[in-house]
């Protein structure tokens, strides 16, 4: 469904027993005595409040199982469900000469102009030579079975916007076993023939709002609303060969893969500083950022590197199927506009796309790295690190001025040659300072001109920065998780929300996000008594504990099921670092965990880092990392390790 009126909005938590008693009692009020009246109401709306509770209880839940995968697209969504609030649309948008449109015709037409570019992007002007493949992946290139068939279908999401064929994801999963039996021939048709019905390859965008001024187009994100049905072909194509190419990945990409976070690359960066620091070793880091990134990349050459990759010929042709002719039309005011295609990009929404972007950037890193050997930092013995990935997230990482330009330039050139260009204006580089090394200027420029130099840098919506310390992550951390209690303000007055319930909604909706990337915290006594006093002064305005009542931190934690803040952040420390621990040795972020480069000390006491407050938390409890390490191995140990570690401080 596009659009949601606002009386279904207002009642989404009513079943239907509040409202047909509603309407018996609106017949009943001129038939009956005002007794009999009175009790229905109080019937209706005691229905109501329960439906209510449950409503607030069954997000509450989503919420919860949000946090707890790391989802905070899904988490955020349950927040502005909550809140109560509804993106509003703003009508007047303005054209390329900054010339208001009002007419809604006229808006629907410079819409699809302007997505209309940005989804057919000019081809590259010189295009990689790619070589063809060395050997096939062994993938299983059969027509699908009907337990594939079934195994996908489960595997479908709900609550999901269906496409242009109208068909939910719903409707299919009521029945899994009925909807094999019809999806598996036509399946089978489809894999031998190699053709795809057209509605899987169509689709509608729906516009989100970005920050700055919504009447620029560029201010607003396209999301495609694709077949639900297609999506059954696609996750069996994916299950089929996401195992053997994620193997021919790099071991530094950490996007879109098993046992990879976006904790473990903030982590690794985190240490790379704070280590550079205090061994005085100097360090560039540039934070690359391509312009549309997934709309920009080139098909042809995407075709290419699924061959070179070992990609299955019919797997291909049936993903060439996927984008072929396809088109979009977009909803604008509930209105569709006149469909157009789409020649650039990889499919937005797609369960294939995020792979085979991954494949594009893989190939780009490659041959960005294989000519620059050695311009990396020092990592182990026989081996540098050049980078770290996430997605399109790169971060460049050198010890010399120099090395740092010409990989730059290597990365900007093998990018465009795909389709992709770095973002000039968004792209920026950090040194960090080393005192032995000459003052100069460290100017990195690519196409002719200079990147901006920072001394703090969001990467990966952490942080991180010259001094190698969190305070400035856990003071702008604090900050989101003040903006995001003040939105669900209703819930929180609500008398109708049990405090239970209004207590489970604070800790998946606020406190996950003030936690976000605590695993890599250095927290001291100063920052753990703002983040708890933070959270003290929540649950104070969820009880509604005002001046002059009073009541003691030990008292507000047991009635609202809380611990001291510093605790859970070590129990999600040490749980991480258990995790880390179990990864191969191989594995870049375990491998961090020791990660020294060559330099020397600073004459004086040592500064404090990540890694050194852990090892204080390890001597309190009489343990080594050493002993550590054998600990995670098995994880019955390793919990009650860990649950001795995080209370070592308490």
């Amino acid at each position: 469904m596009i659009t949601l009126s606002k009386s279904l909005e207002r009642s989404n938590f009513l079943g239907c027993s509040p409202q047909n008693q509603k309407n018996d009692g609106q017949t009943m009020r001129t038939t009956s005595t005002k007794e009999q009246y009175n009790t229905l109401n109080k019937r209706v709306k005691k229905s109501a409040r329960e439906d209510k509770r449950k409503y607030y209880e069954t997000m509450a839940n989503e919420a919860e199982q949000a946090a707890g995968k790391g989802d905070l697209a899904t988490l955020y969504q349950t927040t502005r469900h909550l809140s109560g609030k509804r993106s509003t649309q703003i009508k007047p948008i303005k054209d390329d000469n900054g010339k208001s449109i009002t007419k809604e015709v006229e808006q629907r037409k410079h819409w699809v102009e302007h997505f209309k570019r940005l989804l057919n992007r000019p081809p590259p002007t010189t295009r990689p030579a790619i070589p063809t493949t060395e050997a096939e992946l062994p993938v299983n290139t059969d027509p699908p079975t009907k337990s594939e068939v079934l195994n996908a279908i489960k595997m479908l999401k709900t609550g999901k916007t269906p496409g242009p064929d109208g068909i939910p994801a719903e409707a299919l999963k009521i029945d899994p076993e009925t909807t094999a039996d019809l999806m598996t021939p036509l399946l089978e048709k489809v894999w031998k023939e190699g053709k795809v019905p057209e509605d899987w390859k169509n689709s509608y965008l729906f516009k989100l709002p970005k920050k700055g001024d919504l009447s620029q187009c560029k201010n607003w994100r396209g999301i495609m609303l694709l077949s639900i049905p297609s999506k059954i072909l696609s996750r069996i194509i994916l299950e089929r060969i996401k195992q053997a190419l994620d193997e021919k990945l790099r071991p530094e990409q950490a996007g879109f893969r098993r046992n990879k976070s976006c904790i473990d690359q903030i982590a690794t960066l985190r240490i790379i500083i704070e280590q550079s620091l205090e061994w005085q070793s100097p360090l560039y880091l540039n934070f690359i950022d391509f312009e549309k990134a997934f709309d920009s990349v080139d098909r042809e050459v995407i075709w290419k590197l699924l061959r070179y990759y070992g990609v299955p010929l019919t797997i291909i042709h049936l993903i060439q199927q996927l984008y072929d002719n396809a088109a979009c039309q977009v909803i604008h005011n509930g209105k569709l506009t006149e469909a157009f295609e789409v020649r650039t990009g990889v499919r937005q929404g797609c369960l294939l796309s995020p792979m085979i972007f991954l494949i594009a950037i893989d190939w780009i890193m490659r041959q960005t790295t294989a000519t620059n050997e050695g311009t990396g930092i020092k990592w182990t013995d026989t081996k540098d690190l050049e980078d770290l990935d996430f997605a399109d997230d790169i971060c460049l990482i050198s010890h010399k001025l120099e090395d740092m330009q010409m990989k730059s330039n290597k990365l900007a050139e093998e990018a465009s040659k795909i389709g992709l260009h770095v973002n000039i204006d968004k792209t920026e580089v950090m040194k960090i300072p080393c005192q032995h090394q000459q003052q100069q200027q460290t100017t990195i420029s690519i196409n002719g001109k200079n990147l901006k130099e920072t001394t703090s840098f969001t990467y990966l919506g952490s942080i991180v920065s010259t001094t190698g310390g969190t305070d400035e992550d856990i003071k702008a951390r604090i900050g989101k998780a003040r903006q995001a209690f003040i939105t669900l303000k209703s819930v929180w007055r609500s008398t109708a929300i049990s405090i239970k319930n209004k207590i489970r909604i604070f800790n998946s909706n606020v406190k996950s996000v003030l936690l976000y990337g605590s695993e890599t915290w250095r927290v001291i006594k100063s920052i753990s008594n703002k983040l708890q006093t933070f959270i003290n002064n929540c649950l104070r305005s969820i009880l509604k504990i005002r001046w002059p009542e009073k009541i003691s931190n030990r008292d507000l934690w047991e009635r609202t099921n809380q611990e001291p803040i510093v605790k859970q952040i070590g129990r999600k420390k040490w749980r991480w670092i258990g995790h880390t621990l179990r990864k191969p040795s191989s594995d870049i972020t375990r491998q961090a965990l020791e990660w020294n480069p060559k330099g020397r000390r600073r004459v004086g006491r040592p500064r404090v880092t990540w890694r050194r407050s852990c090892e204080e938390e390890m001597k309190a409890c009489g343990q080594t990392w050493s002993r550590v390490k054998k600990l995670s191995e098995n994880r019955s140990q390793w919990r009650c390790a860990a649950e001795a570690l995080c209370s070592s401080r308490n």
